[in-house]
């Protein structure tokens, strides 16, 4: 007899509904989520299980940590599940960008992207990315930031990822940019976080007070983003061609019809250009992953480093004898090894993309439990990396745990830190060169230690991200 899928019709013994909690009449946990999401569901998956059922008002939600599950939501069943409902407030900060686009128009802008993150292009970027870090570090000395009194790393890197991703995939450099850059960020991406836990969302054209201030943060965004496209269409037409970045990819790009053809509303017909519409979601999606989840990581890790001093000075004495005095090259990513494996571990115990949500066009069977269609699925890196059946003392920062050896005997989707299956993160290889070259240059020179009486609180938004940022001191070990 033929085997069926786990999609196939449900036996009369299967449980009509995952466990869960029940919360209370109508509302389920919701209010429970806005305390404390990160509580509500590492308590709820060691009280229920792997598969929990959660009632949000009128929502059914499961949280799934069996990665034989994740993988069935991710790769088996895909075809299945698109984004959930959830996304909807990210989608009007975004536009239809990489990240939150369905079906041929992400077919089409994904076969776009792809090339500009090939290794042919990561030379370039390495010395970029190193002599950005190089500039940050001598302004830390001219302005003998840090050993007076303290300041906050984390504002620090989201200044440099951010000048980062202007050098490597816009060929612009927008450092004078990034403060006005980064407070827009922060408000829109609160906004799009309250505009999906509203029980009734107000819809963004009411003009409230926080939706004036979603506003006035997206006309920033969208005035500098604008500004990079019509710069560059300047230099084409001045003679001077397109260039060779993402941008210039994008630009030249030519819609040939056929499946991969564009077909959101107002997108260019077949053998047209990108609008700027287009262009502006595209490069305000890049921006956003290449910047704010990336500065995410580093800022965790210094937090990580400055707790484990001994941790810390093994990436130190392995950036002096790869690097000596020099600048980081493509070349040397592959020797920094510890330094990696730190990074890894950091990604565990704080991954910037917290959790990502499917949700099912069509009944399924998720790890015994039956899904009505329309459920949304919600796949926790944070729930899964401290899973205690596939990590050993979750909560310790060991960066030994990812050497190879140790690693290859985890099942594959334990460790999810740039998502899974064919939206895994286009640009995770070059997150990774970054944030290996930006710590190696950092902890070859400075020792940055927590500023004392400060907590450092999680803040689990779209990101997860260290309410209120990192305080620390710095002093030079060179």
């Amino acid at each position: 007899m033929s085997q069926t899928s786990p999609v196939s019709e449900i036996a009369p013994s299967v449980p009509k509904l995952a466990p869960g909690p029940k919360g209370i009449p109508f509302f389920g946990s919701v209010f429970s989520a806005w305390r404390d999401p990160l509580g509500l569901m590492m308590r709820s998956r060691e009280t229920y299980g792997d598969v929990v059922h959660f009632r949000f008002g009128p929502f059914d939600y499961y949280l799934v940590s069996d990665p034989e599950v994740v993988r069935h939501v991710l790769v088996d069943n895909a075809k299945a599940y698109t984004k959930s409902r959830n996304y909807a407030g990210l989608k009007l900060v975004l536009g239809e960008g990489l990240l939150t686009s369905e079906g041929a128009p992400w077919r089409r802008q994904r076969k776009l992207v792809q090339p500009a993150f090939h290794r042919a292009h990561l030379a370039g970027f390495a010395e970029r990315m190193s002599r950005a870090t190089r500039d940050m570090l001598e302004r830390w000395r001219a302005e003998d930031l840090g050993t007076n009194r303290s300041f906050c790393v984390h504002e620090e890197m989201m200044r440099l990822t951010f000048r980062i991703v202007g050098l490597t995939l816009f060929s612009a450099d927008v450092d004078g940019d990034a403060r006005d850059v980064g407070r827009a960020l922060d408000t829109a991406l609160r906004w799009a976080n309250d505009y999906v836990e509203s029980i009734i969302p107000i819809p963004p054209y009411i003009p409230t007070l926080a939706n004036l201030r979603f506003k006035a943060a997206m006309k920033t965004l969208d005035g500098i983003v604008y500004r990079l496209i019509a710069d560059r269409r300047a230099q084409a037409a001045a003679n001077e061609g397109y260039g060779s970045d993402l941008l210039a990819m994008l630009m030249e790009a030519v819609d040939e019809g056929g499946e991969a053809a564009d077909v959101r509303a107002g997108a260019s017909g077949a053998g047209e250009r990108m609008s700027d519409q287009q262009l502006r979601d595209e490069i305000i999606t890049m921006v956003l992953a290449g910047h704010e989840t990336t500065a995410n990581l580093l800022s965790w890790t210094f937090s990580l480093l400055a707790r484990h001093p001994d941790i810390e000075q093994r990436v130190r004495d392995e950036a002096m004898r790869v690097l000596g005095d020099r600048e980081p090259a493509l070349e040397d990513i592959r020797s920094l090894e510890y330094t990696r494996l730190v990074l890894e571990e950091a990604l565990r115990l704080y991954p910037p993309a917290w959790i990502f949500e499917r949700q099912n066009v069509e009944p399924d069977v998720l790890g015994g439990y039956s899904l009505k269609a329309g459920s949304v699925v919600g796949i926790a890196p944070y729930v899964l990396h401290r899973h205690p059946a596939y990590w050993e003392s979750p909560e310790s920062f060991e960066p030994e745990r990812f050497r190879a050896d140790r690693a290859d005997k985890r099942p594959r989707y334990t460790y999810l830190p740039f998502g899974g299956g064919a939206r895994t993160c286009i640009g995770n290889h070059f997150a990774m060169m970054e944030a290996q070259i930006i710590l190696a240059m950092i902890v070859r020179q400075e020792r940055l230690s927590l500023e004392p009486g400060r907590p450092i609180e999680l803040e689990p938004l779209i990101t997860l991200r260290p309410k209120q940022g990192v305080r620390v001191t710095r002093r030079s070990v060179l």
